[in-house]
Formats: structure tokens, sequence, C-alpha cells
């Protein structure tokens, strides 16, 4: 049995793909629309170039040789949907296995290439005699806005003073194009590579990076699924949307959080209404230390 994967084209969205792309190419061959097929170089499995009018996923595509050339995709088409498990209280994960049972089996690797800019970084760090902590900062994407999934700006502040001795800050993202700041941009960042066209740090740096930290400090977004497929030190500030629970698994490497209490779960009405996203802030303190260890 071959198969044709048609799917979500977000970047965290394909890396948990991944183990559901790896287990049906032990099957037959695998034909997935994928704008990032640098995570699916797998035996019998062939990327093939989505449409999309996706920033990042339009510049990963371009001139991207990794894409299968020669090879018409043939086979049962599949799509993956989690707004229905969200629904049910299933994570990402479960969701997915409605459509790909995956029996006890969980392939979830990947091995980033070392960018020669994060080598610069590091040295820097190195420099400072701190920890290396990668910041992505509340941002609202005119592709898709939804400023309720943000967690408050003056939340990272508060985290970033209190680790200001003891790590070193890189910013992430890309603000000035697609992208705005959601708040006040904090102070205490030493090194902004979230400006576009200025010291920018692309998807695949941004991966690097993180592999080489010691903590991530973020919003809701794909720096939580790279955290859990490198196994890295994450702590995330959540607005409203979606919870941290669908968006874990017992299965995926487990990272701290701290989220509003009650939780506005709107994900079904985020254009009606804004999140009341207050959390009491020696909690986020007391969570951020237990994530540290």
């Amino acid at each position: 049995m071959n198969y044709i994967l048609d799917s979500y084209f977000g970047f965290g969205d394909n890396i948990y793909h991944i183990p559901f792309v790896h287990k049906l190419a032990q099957r037959g061959e695998v034909f997935i629309y994928t704008p990032f097929p640098e995570l699916f170089q797998f035996p019998n499995v062939y990327c093939m170039k989505p449409v999309t009018n996706l920033k990042l996923q339009l510049k990963n595509m371009e001139g991207n040789g990794l894409y299968s050339h020669g090879h018409k995709p043939n086979g049962q088409r599949i799509r993956f949907n989690y707004g229905e498990g969200l629904k049910d209280k299933l994570t990402i994960i479960q969701s997915f296995e409605k459509v790909v049972p995956l029996n006890g089996e969980f392939f979830f690797e990947f091995s980033p290439k070392q960018s020669a800019k994060v080598d610069e970084i590091i040295e820097r760090v190195k420099a400072s005699g701190k920890k290396l902590c990668v910041v992505r900062l509340p941002s609202v994407r005119k592709e898709w806005p939804n400023a309720n999934r943000n967690g408050k700006m003056e939340y990272f502040q508060l985290c970033i003073n209190a680790l200001k001795d003891r790590y070193y800050f890189v910013s992430v993202g890309d603000i000035g194009n697609a992208e705005e700041f959601d708040g006040i941009e904090p102070h205490g960042i030493d090194e902004r590579r979230d400006r576009h066209n200025v010291n920018h740090l692309g998807i695949w740096d941004v991966m690097d990076l993180v592999n080489r930290s010691d903590l991530a400090l973020s919003i809701q977004c794909n720096i939580l699924p790279i955290c859990q497929i490198l196994e890295k030190k994450g702590f995330f500030i959540y607005g409203g949307y979606i919870p941290h629970a669908p968006l874990s698994d017992i299965r995926l490497y487990q990272v701290g959080y701290v989220e509003p209490d009650p939780f506005c779960f709107c994900v079904n009405r985020i254009r009606e209404h804004l999140c009341k996203k207050d959390i009491p802030e020696d909690r986020i303190l007391s969570r951020l230390e237990q994530t540290i260890g």
C-alpha cells in the first residue's frame, strides 16, 4: 500500500508528522507534500512541493534539492486534522493516531546540521561566562493573526530579569516583515536575532541554536515541538487559545510551562474576544526555577 500525505504546512506540525511518516514508510511508499523535506529523509519517502503562500515555507522550498523528481504520487490519500481531536481532549499525537495507528512504535528523532552563524553566537556565549537561553517573544504573524495565544510580554520581562545573571539571551523570530511584537519589547536581550534582514536567523539556524542551548523561553509556537524532539529544556508562557495538555504527550519530552487558570480554551472563537491572560508572578517564577532544575 502506498500513501499520499497532504496535511498541515506549519513547521511545528510537520515535526509532529515524523512518527507517522516513519510508520507509513514501513508499509509502502509515502508521498508527502511538505515545505520541510529535511524532516522526512527516510527510505520509501518522497517529498513533494506543496502549494502555499506562507513566507517561511516558501523560503525553505525555494531551490530545495531534497524534493523528489520523476515520482508520481499514488496511493491512499491521508490528511491529519487535530481540530476535532481537541474537542475530545486528545493530544495532537493521539488525534493523528486515529488516522495512522502507531501500535506502540514512536520514532521521534531529528539531528539539525550545525550552523556557522550559531558557531559565532556560541563563542560569544562562552565569552560571557553564562548559559544560553533562546527567547521567542510574543508576536503577531500577519499571515494568521492570533494574539490570543500569546502570553503577556511583561511576563517575559519578569523571566529575563530573574535569569539575567545566569543566562545570555538570544531572541529569534522574524520581526519587521510579516510579524510585529505583541507588546513592548523587553530589555536585557543580549543578541536580537529576530529582525528581518538584520542578523536574522533562519529556521534551521534556530533549530541548531535551540539544540545547543541550555534553555528556551517562548510563547506557544514551533519552539515547543523543537524542544520536544531535541529533548531540550524549555519554558513556555501561555495566553489562551490552546492549553498545554493537547500539545504534549506522555511519549514527548516534557517541558516547563505556565498558563492562566482557568484557561480560555477559545480555539473555535479566536476572533470574538481577547483572552484573560493573567498569571500570578510568583507562580511564573516558581515554575521557571522548577524547569531549570
